[in-house]
């Protein structure tokens, strides 16, 4: 055998014939046998018909390639031909001494593929007629029998074994069919079934033994051969490189190569590696003999494993099952269960420097413990203390509080010894400490002395958290902040939770009160005779109507969020001279809208009173008004932070009350008509109670009041040209200086429900000086038919109110 072992191996190495004569002048398949040990060399599973030879016990001398290249025995397969009965066929040969890599399969009555040569010319069907061209072959369907009906099988199981297990190679493959068999015959591996009838039922939830060479009968063993130990679960992650830089590299693309799950019950004399950064899970009972070795990656054992545990390197033990003993070298980590759970070793734990045990708290009592029924010995390392993914605490109305709670991390019957170096709680709120008794290790956790304001950095953010502190311990708001793991998660809670909508809408409110006096005193200009605003529609009679549309910003600063706002509506009056006063009455309908930081809304129906009038001496003219308008507001806002979520909504009224002054000089000239002017506006906004519904991150508030004072010096200049057939053209335009008297600041007092700490939240300030801009232009067409178009805005280093009303009068 030597000589022919060293001909196939120079053949499988440079390309050579098919068929080569030897030294006796006998052509051999040297070729063939060269190419299938180069094919198995590179990582090629071969599956081997073992021949119909009558219950013969040597299969078909290409089966035996492996006992004069052992290396390559786990990526070769033998199939021997079964009944429907699982006897073996009458005419197939035994697996013999192929037993160790020999497999069943059905090959009996299988309807499969064939063909019948039928001559082109009609005649007779020889191997001339064949050679000659004269024959094709017509294809068809007939019940076969054989061994080549049985390989088949056994080539279609590894081929949905290898999508289901994408990270494993040939060999693996192999063995999860080897080792997943229906036991046939004499128990174990036999000389007619070998490894017994494949199952794929039970291949696709993974091996059912680590094969070594004891694992195999002294009379099927092939010297040479099964010499791995470990069986090496390299689960890579999606999108992981696997077999780089050979010709069988891939990658990994499948959810398996992410988090894959063995549920078979795993024995044998070898042992498990887990490498690549994905996630094994095993559920079986696993009594293999070998190690456990886990150097990347996860490893869950929610089954049992009788063998020792290492973990080293980047390795994560875990789940809830239980392990024959454990120990962490440098680098590998222990996070006991799959969430929250126990994690049971039936001798003895170590932990060596450099490790690192990953403990998750959860929010019903619970943590992660390590449960062991031998000895705990704690050579250093890390104890790093988590918290579980819990649920949404805003859903709640009270939960568990983590301050002041004693966990049991460790449990060892035969004892404790040793220290952990240190121990991490990950969390910016909380401060943990380690206890140790005879046979255990507890975890404290409570408050550390970061406060909740110590880490925000707005006023806004400082007044929500020093409102929060006081919260008791329990207070869904509170435990949600405890879980925080950052300050910047933190400072976005803050943020969320603090109701800035209701300063927003105040604000907003207030600035919309000036539309009303803007109105009142352009149709009072009008009725003087100046060009007043064309948007102003009224008759001989002094009643008049105006539709209103604008739109305002509000941009934010380092405190607070902007906004966005909106107003639409209708507001109508009469007026009529009295004396050498005109007096009037206005009422109306507005409805405003305004939308926020983080899907924050609020809209307000608003309805309007008031009178107003005016006196006329000479060029002077003085103006004036007292207005009331009462607000039925409606806020929505989202609360976002973490996995916590709110969604609070309120109903509440509220008023706003002005009076206002104007005093304006007319100077008529023959190119253009000027009237400077000065204003003065006190304004009070008061709101009802504030009463959110929602979660626990709804907020109450008190009746509160804000006020500004507003003064505005400028220009008008307006002028009116008449043109031919009647035509005319006129065009007012205003420019002024708006100064804001007092406090700038638009807030408002809130607290959580549970709580009587309010917290002032404040909206994006009012600016002190800002400019008015106006600009209007009609043209009567004939006396039927005007256009108008006009422009109003306040600009100002916060915010920018604009309006633009367009219009078409038809006389008729």
């Amino acid at each position: 055998l030597l000589p022919l072992r060293e001909r196939i191996r120079a053949f499988s190495k440079a390309p050579v014939p098919s068929t080569v004569a030897d030294k006796d002048g006998d052509e051999q398949d040297i070729a063939g046998w060269a190419g299938m040990l180069r094919a198995a060399r590179h990582g090629k599973l071969i599956v081997f018909a073992a021949g119909n030879e009558n219950n013969y016990n040597v299969p078909m001398h290409s089966a035996t390639l492996p006992y004069l290249f052992p290396d390559v025995l786990d990526r070769y397969l033998i199939v021997a031909n079964l009944t429907p009965d699982d006897e073996l066929h009458v005419t197939s040969t035994s697996c013999g001494h192929t037993a160790s890599y020999c497999v069943s399969a059905p090959g009996t009555d299988i309807y499969s593929a064939a063909g019948n040569f039928i001559s082109r010319t009609g005649g007779p069907i020889t191997e001339a007629a064949l050679n000659l061209g004269e024959l094709t072959e017509e294809p068809d369907y007939r019940e076969e029998t054989g061994t080549s009906m049985a390989a088949p099988h056994v080539t279609g199981a590894a081929a949905v074994l290898m999508q289901r297990f994408p990270y494993m190679t040939a060999e693996q493959i192999s063995t999860v069919l080897k080792t997943t068999a229906s036991d046939l015959g004499a128990p174990g591996i036999d000389n007619r079934f070998g490894w017994g009838k494949i199952n794929l039922k039970e291949a696709i939830d993974g091996p059912g033994m680590f094969i070594t060479a004891a694992d195999i009968p002294p009379e099927h063993y092939v010297p040479g051969s099964y010499t791995n130990t470990q069986f090496v679960a390299n689960i890579p992650g999606v999108g992981g490189v696997l077999d780089a830089g050979t010709p069988l590299e891939r990658q990994c693309s499948g959810p398996e190569c992410a988090l894959d799950i063995w549920r078979n019950d795993i024995g044998g004399h070898g042992g498990l590696t887990k490498e690549g950064a994905g996630t094994l899970v095993m559920t079986g009972s696993n009594t293999y003999a070998g190690p456990t070795l886990v150097n990347q990656g996860r490893l869950t054992i929610n089954g049992s494993v009788t063998s020792d545990v290492s973990v080293q390197g980047e390795g994560i033990i875990g789940g809830s099952g239980t392990l024959g003993s454990l120990t962490v070298r440098r680098g590998g980590t222990v996070a006991p269960g799959n969430s929250v759970g126990t994690l049971n070793v039936a001798g003895d734990v170590s932990f060596a420097p450099g490790s690192r045990y990953v403990v998750e708290v959860g929010t019903d009592g619970q943590s992660d413990k390590l449960q062991s029924h031998g000895a705990a010995m704690i050579g250093g390392g890390e104890v790093a203390v988590t918290l579980e993914n819990h649920n949404n605490l805003l859903t709640q109305n009270e939960v568990f509080t983590l301050h002041g709670q004693q966990y049991t991390i460790l449990d060892a019957q035969q004892g404790v010894s040793g220290r952990f170096d240190s121990v991490m709680p990950n969390y910016l709120f909380l401060g943990t400490g380690l206890g140790y008794q005879w046979d255990k290790v507890l975890l404290n956790v409570g408050r550390n002395n970061t406060s909740f304001a110590s880490v925000a950095q707005t006023p806004n953010e400082r007044a929500v958290a020093s409102a929060a502190n006081t919260l008791a311990p329990g207070h869904p708001v509170y435990e949600s902040i405890l879980h925080s793991r950052t300050a910047e998660e933190a400072r976005q809670a803050f943020r969320q939770l603090s109701g800035q909508v209701h300063a927003d809408v105040a604000s907003a409110l207030m600035n919309d009160s000036r539309y009303l006096r803007d109105t009142l005193n352009g149709r009072l200009r009008q009725a003087e005779g100046l060009v007043g605003s064309p948007a102003i529609r009224a008759n001989e009679d002094g009643a008049w109507v105006q539709l209103v549309r604008a739109w305002s910003h509000a941009t934010g600063n380092s405190n607070a969020t902007g906004y966005r706002a909106s107003a639409c509506g209708v507001l109508t009056g009469v007026d009529t001279a009295v004396n050498e006063w005109r007096l009037g009455v206005a009422t109306g309908y507005t409805r405003s809208s305004l939308h926020g930081a983080s899907g924050s809304e609020a809209d307000s129906d608003n309805y309007h009173l008031a009178v107003y009038g005016n006196h006329q001496s000479g060029k002077l003219g003085i103006r004036g008004g007292v207005s009331h308008t009462w607000h039925r507001i409606d806020t929505k806002r989202t609360v976002n932070y973490g996995i916590q979520a709110d969604h609070d909504t309120a109903r509440y009224s509220a008023h706003t009350g002005q009076l206002f002054a104007e005093a304006g000089y007319s100077i008529r000239g023959s190119r253009l008509n000027l009237e400077p002017f000065a204003s003065l506006t006190y304004a009070e906004f008061r709101n009802n109670s504030i009463a959110e519904n929602g979660g626990a991150a709804a907020l109450r508030g008190g009746k509160q009041h804000k006020n500004a004072t507003v003064s505005t010096l400028g220009l008008r200049a307006d002028k009116k040209w008449q043109l031919n057939q009647g035509m005319t053209v006129a065009f007012r335009s205003e420019l002024g200086w708006q100064r804001l008297y007092g406090d700038r600041k638009r807030g408002v007092k809130l607290r959580f429900t549970g709580t009587d700490a309010q917290f002032k939240v404040n909206s994006v300030p009012a600016s002190r000086d800002g400019m008015v801009l106006k600009a209007g232009a009609e043209a009567t067409v004939n006396r039927n038919v005007t256009i108008s178009l006009e422009y109003s805005g306040l600009l100002s280093q916060s915010y920018q109110d604009n309006r633009l009303n367009a219009g078409l009068s038809w006389r008729f």
